[in-house]
């Protein structure tokens, strides 16, 4: 029985409990019988499933390590970064942890979704897909034309975004940007630091729930209150006499 622990739905964004029987885990061992002692492979496993009714989808991850083999059995060890690609941590549902909203161009949703597959096992590859992203979505929200780089766009557009909102885009604009701009130098890479590219992709969802959701949201409860506004100003249906014998 596996012990109770906090969980963040990747799909529906609930904070939550999981406790038996909405999680399974395990491990196994793979080998060779000639496979020597420091090269075997070890796969965890577990599969999460969401206990919001109104969700119900699950989570299923897989860690997988070069191991050592004590007496048929493994020890885990560190992933070794210049292994193959191939070892160390992976989701396979959902393919996309926290999915954009409906309300994103296509072509934003696309790169968000993309660079959150390749995060992994290419963070460049990935930032460079999420900052395309995120300059997609400037330019949509906020109909920027005529800027080169995406810092001239994010400048445009200061004095129209929340502050702390500007602020960390700035701070994260230079995530993957040679990439973004190969005519630049190639010679020149861009290290990008663990994590960094996952903090991009956080940085989109915030912006489509701050901006392209709270204008939906905005603009429903407007329309709302148009249609009550209505209902109100429409005149009553005229009363029939009553007949009289």
């Amino acid at each position: 029985m596996a012990d109770p622990f906090n969980w963040i739905c990747p799909s529906c964004g609930r904070h939550t409990t999981i406790t038996d029987p909405n999680v399974h885990s395990g491990s196994t061992s793979i080998y060779a019988d000639e496979t020597p002692e420091d090269r075997g492979i070890c796969l965890f496993y577990r599969l999460v499933e969401c206990p919001n009714k109104e969700c119900g989808l699950p989570q299923f991850k897989v860690d997988v390590f070069y191991g050592t083999q004590l007496a048929r059995s493994y020890k885990q060890v560190n992933p070794d970064g210049t292994r193959p690609v191939g070892i160390g941590h992976f989701t396979f549902v959902p393919t996309t942890a926290q999915p954009l909203s409906e309300h994103v161009p296509a072509s934003v949703m696309s790169d968000y979704n993309e660079a959150y597959l390749i995060a992994r096992l290419s963070p460049k590859a990935s930032a460079t897909l999420a900052r395309r992203a995120l300059q997609g979505m400037v330019r949509n929200f906020f109909q920027v034309v005529g800027k080169r780089t995406l810092h001239a766009e994010l400048e445009a557009i200061k004095d129209k975004c929340d502050p702390s909102l500007y602020d960390a885009m700035m701070a994260v604009k230079s995530v993957g940007n040679i990439g973004a701009h190969p005519d630049q130098d190639i010679s020149l890479i861009v290290e990008v630091e663990p994590g960094e590219a996952e903090t991009l992709l956080q940085l989109i969802h915030l912006l489509d729930r701050e901006w392209y959701v709270a204008r939906a949201d905005r603009l429903d409860r407007i329309a709302k209150m148009n249609q009550l506004a209505a209902s109100k100003a429409a005149p009553l249906p005229a009363s029939t006499p009553t007949a009289t014998s």
